[in-house]
């Protein structure tokens, strides 16, 4: 890659059902150079999967616990989620790479269908479809397609970020939620993972998540801090729900994060809300880097 070009990659946080034609069409006119989804597509819904796995554009996916959200209840894979793992096909990056040549990048899936907190919720869901039972198991899972990249450089995309940023309700990956509001909500097997990465000498440029939506359920309406950037990582939360919002005028504004990049560095991040012309309406850029 040249030192003068740029890269680009679009993430797109929790979808929610919020999902169309016009979604699409902006996903396959812009000029990202890769587009990423983070998960909760939908409620187990296998058709905005295939929707998604059908835009014509590169891109990689992590689902999220909602799109298992049945599975977890019955221990074990149900028709719609493997009907949407089939869809997906190697697009679903769990516990998988994705090496981005122009970038000088690899991308790397971690554990897919987050909950946060403690555990992995079913055990049985995780080896049925992955072979593991443990959070130890899943981080090496994680470190063991890192060992599989081209690159030294990676990018994490998971559905939840990693343990270790914030224990406050507003914090990055915080809990905001239930009788006792605040703890870190963030999965330990990331943050192992991370660790043990960095450990053999690969480099984490950045993680790319979710989950944790951007206005708090407590103190309701409060904002999340969904960037921040520790011990030469950046760490992006981009799960803001709803990612389609109403304008003053009525148009439908549509919520995307672009993240821009040179000599495998992430330079520039932005936050779009884009219209269904493509026009962007508002762009806000994180001071974090």
């Amino acid at each position: 890659m040249s030192t003068d070009s740029t890269y680009k990659i679009r993430a797109l946080g929790d979808v929610h059902g919020q999902w169309g034609d016009d979604d699409a069409r902006l996903l396959e006119s812009g000029d990202q150079d890769f587009t990423v989804f983070v998960g909760d597509l939908g409620d187990e819904n296998a058709e905005i999967v295939e929707d998604v796995a059908s835009v014509d554009c590169e891109l990689a996916v992590i689902l999220g616990n909602h799109d298992a959200w049945r599975s977890f209840r019955e221990n074990g894979a149900t028709p719609a989620l493997r009907r949407s793992l089939d869809a997906l096909g190697e697009d679903h990056l769990a516990y998988d790479v994705r090496d981005l040549p122009d970038a000088g990048l690899s991308l790397i899936g971690a554990r897919p269908f987050s909950w946060g907190g403690r555990d992995l919720r079913s055990p049985d869901l995780y080896s049925d479809l992955y072979g593991i039972r443990t959070p130890e198991e899943s981080a090496a899972k994680i470190v063991e397609a890192a060992e599989r990249a081209k690159f030294e450089d990676l990018v994490i995309l998971a559905h939840n970020g990693p343990k270790g940023l914030g224990k406050k309700p507003a914090d990055i990956w915080g809990k905001d939620f239930g009788k006792s509001p605040g703890g870190d909500w963030g999965d330990q097997d990331l943050a192992d993972a991370l660790s043990a990465l960095r450990e053999r000498g690969f480099r984490v440029r950045a993680v790319i998540a979710g989950h944790m939506h951007d206005r708090l359920m407590t103190p309701r309406g409060a904002p999340r801090d969904r960037f921040v950037r520790r011990g030469g990582t950046s760490f992006l939360n981009v799960a803001v729900v709803p990612r389609i919002r109403k304008a003053k005028d009525g148009r439908s504004l549509h919520h995307f994060v672009d993240t821009e990049w040179r000599n495998t560095t992430l330079i520039r991040v932005r936050e779009l809300w884009l219209d269904a012309e493509g026009s962007v309406v508002r762009r806000v850029e994180p001071e974090f880097l």
